[in-house]
Parts: C-alpha cells; sequence; structure tokens
C-alpha cells in the first residue's frame, strides 16, 4: 500500500542520511550503543500511530542491541520501554536542532512542524502546535511535562 510504501521511503531515507552524516552512528548514545546504527525505530510505535508512521521525525538510529534490549525490552516490539522513548525524543530533538540551525553543510531533512505535529499526536495533546519556529527549549519542555 502507498502507506507502506511512505514509511520504506522515510526508513531509507534516514539510514542513508545517518550513514552520510553520522558516520552510521546510532542517534542515542548510551552503553548499547557501540556498533552501527542499521535499526530506524518508531519512536511512537507504527502499529499505534499510522498517522505518523511515515515522518522522519517519528524515527530514530539504534543499534540492533538498543533496538531490541531497551527499546522493546527482550526483544518484545509489541512493549515500549517508556523511560527509552523519552530518552529518543530527547535526543530527536537536539538532532532535530542541529540539522534546521547548525549550518554543518548537511542536508536539511527535518521539518520543525512536522516534529511538533509528530509530537502532538504521540503524546495526545496539542501543547506542540503552539510553539514559535525552532523554539527547542519549549519543546524540550514539553516533552520533560509529558513525562513526568
Amino acid at each position: 500500500s502507498y502507506s507502506d510504501y511512505m514509511v520504506a521511503r522515510a526508513i531509507k531515507n534516514l539510514l542513508k542520511f545517518n550513514d552520510t552524516y553520522n558516520n552510521g552512528r546510532s542517534e542515542v548514545t548510551d552503553i548499547l550503543g557501540r556498533g552501527p546504527a542499521t535499526h530506524m525505530h518508531h519512536i511512537f510505535p507504527k502499529s499505534q500511530y499510522q498517522k505518523i508512521a511515515s515522518y522522519m521525525e517519528n524515527l530514530i538510529a539504534l543499534t540492533s542491541g538498543q533496538h531490541l534490549q531497551e527499546a522493546h525490552p527482550n526483544g518484545n516490539t509489541q512493549i515500549v520501554d517508556k523511560d527509552f522513548q523519552y530518552t529518543c525524543l530527547i535526543c530527536k530533538a537536539d538532532n532535530i536542532r542541529r540539522n534546521l540551525m547548525g549550518n554543518t553543510g548537511e542536508e536539511v531533512i527535518y521539518n520543525f512542524n512536522d516534529f511538533m505535529y509528530v509530537l502532538d499526536v504521540g503524546l495526545s495533546t496539542n501543547y506542540f502546535e503552539g510553539l514559535p519556529e525552532n523554539d527547542f527549549t519549549a519543546v524540550l519542555s514539553g516533552i520533560d511535562i509529558n513525562y513526568t
């Protein structure tokens, strides 16, 4: 279906971007983050959030260990570890900020408003839709509020 195509395309584009501009490393730095980031993980699960499944702002590059031990404990992809989901969102916000505002010569692949939409849908809120463009301080505050 078209939806599956769009998800596969987003995954392929993030993998290519991560390999090119991040040396194929995980977007989350932790003990399991060593080695190549070969898993493109939906921060908000595809099965529960079809509306945002194809947004690159909802995908994060992880190692297989991070994906199958931290994001989905014991490899159970039906379960999402909320603490690791929070970590992924904080890391993703920083990576999006750097991509949009860093002027490092890398291709710009993210959209601030798309990230706000992903957060509002994934966190079942409307807090993010009204934030000023590129106000990442408010984004981080909003993520914190939704996880405390």
